[in-house]
């Protein structure tokens, strides 16, 4: 009976033990983000959703993210919806967010209320419409991404009809344009721009891309080491249009990976936030 009464005394400390490591002392597994984006070149110079993965990595906490890319060069929303890959793509597919992102000075249309009725822009809008139905349907939250112009005028306008775009859809506008100006504007030395078209240096990509993760996991990135193991892609970049960017193997076939520092990123990761 002694020897009875001791081997229970050992399995109930066993039991205790146990308990004091259980699952609630263990690492929280991250959730993720499934993340649709939808675009032209101002996502893919640079691979802003690889840029997004990679930061999401990154982090101690918050949530993981996976990407799926449907860009082309130089197009605008309305040929995206007409092609139907990424409406498609929304339709058959679990999506947590959606990224839209309209061709460069577009939406500067919708601030005019005599340009708000051409076609371009009214195809603009009919297709922000049509690809937020698809994501509300779809259960998914629908971020606007804001473009950039040459000057304080036309930024203005860019962000009226960002502004408009996404009244007109319950989304969620993100304006990078104001964001990347005030970054230059302190910065002066630095090329955020590199060339005509406005497409951005790896800066510029990595305050739009830190701005977007604040919305879509719910507080600021910290400055955490980055591993870029996807092409950081030029502008003019020759791809699959019928392929996601992610499954553009002749892109990835250009893949070098390196390590970008945490010292670099705290005054990005500043210039992302939103103004006051």
């Amino acid at each position: 009976m002694k020897r009875l009464g001791l081997l229970l005394m050992l399995l109930g400390a066993t039991i205790a033990h146990a308990a004091a490591q259980s699952p609630a002392h263990a690492p929280t597994e991250r959730p993720t983000l499934r993340v649709l984006l939808i675009g032209n070149s101002l996502i893919y110079v640079n691979n802003l959703p690889g840029l997004l993965r990679s930061l999401a990595r990154a982090q101690h906490d918050g949530p993981l993210i996976e990407t799926e890319t449907y860009v082309m060069p130089g197009a605008e929303l309305a040929q995206h919806w007409k092609r139907g890959a990424a409406a498609k793509a929304l339709r058959e597919r679990h999506w947590d967010v959606v990224v839209l992102q309209e061709r460069g000075g577009v939406l500067a249309c919708a601030a005019s209320p005599a340009q708000k009725e051409e076609d371009v822009c009214r195809n603009s809008l009919r297709a922000h419409r049509q690809f937020a139905d698809l994501a509300e349907k779809a259960g998914a939250r629908v971020l606007l991404l804001g473009t950039w112009g040459p000057d304080a005028t036309w930024q203005d306008n860019l962000d009226r009809g960002l502004r408009q775009a996404a009244r007109g859809t319950k989304a969620v506008p993100v304006f990078a344009g104001n964001r990347l100006r005030a970054y230059q504007q302190a910065h002066r030395d630095v090329i955020l721009f590199t060339d005509d078209s406005l497409h951005p240096s790896l800066r510029a990509s990595l305050i739009v891309t830190a701005a977007l993760y604040r919305e879509m996991a719910g507080h600021s990135a910290r400055a955490m080491d980055l591993r870029l193991d996807f092409p950081l892609l030029p502008p003019g970049s020759r791809m699959d249009d019928n392929l996601p960017l992610e499954r553009n193997e002749a892109l990835n076939a250009l893949t070098r990976p390196v390590t970008l520092g945490a010292g670099e990123l705290p005054p990005l990761l500043e210039a992302a936030e939103p103004a006051l």
